[in-house]
């Protein structure tokens, strides 16, 4: 009997220690799970307020090496600045008869100066990289080299719809099913 007491002691205090250190986890995740949310609820508002929920950005193109960086140069060199826009999502069932389905999301780099028909031109290269996804067989996308061949092939759409305006197409994602 006086074994009891003892392995009492070093067992460390049963279900009463159990539930402590329960409590205890369930405070500290929530915790940390209400922290990290936090952070990145306003590390995403502070991004999306910047850009101002735009899909086009335009950036100045470098300067000569003997030119200053003046505004004023800037502005007159239209010619430098060139426009990263992001086209739609693309969803489509891919040919044949797997009857499987493929996202695409893509960026386009546009040179020139930005147009007003250009959320036109943005649209236009969709439609036309939607219908050419819809001819193309999951076998031509299972390997690193036919995604490669799909976004040259994407990107020469881009270039004959833009009218050579395109320079390239950033293929952001793919998803095959």
């Amino acid at each position: 009997m006086a074994e009891e007491p003892e392995s009492k002691a070093a067992g460390g205090g049963g279900k009463g220690g159990f539930i402590v250190a329960m409590v205890l986890l369930a405070v500290i995740g929530a915790g940390s799970g209400a922290g990290f949310s936090l952070m990145l609820m306003n590390g995403g508002a502070s991004h999306d307020a910047a850009a101002g929920n735009r899909d086009l950005q335009i950036v100045q193109g470098a300067g000569k090496k003997g030119e200053g960086s003046g505004a004023a140069k800037g502005a007159a060199g239209d010619g430098n600045k060139v426009l990263i826009a992001s086209l739609d999502p693309i969803l489509v069932t891919l040919s044949g008869p797997q009857r499987s389905w493929a996202r695409l999301e893509l960026g386009v780099i546009l040179e020139g100066p930005s147009a007003p028909d250009d959320a036109v031109l943005l649209k236009s290269m969709t439609e036309d990289i939607m219908s050419f996804m819809r001819t193309v067989p999951l076998v031509h996308v299972e390997s690193a080299s036919g995604v490669e061949y799909l976004r040259e092939d994407i990107e020469e759409i881009a270039r004959l719809r833009s009218k050579g305006r395109a320079r390239s197409v950033i293929l952001r994602s793919l998803v095959v099913e």
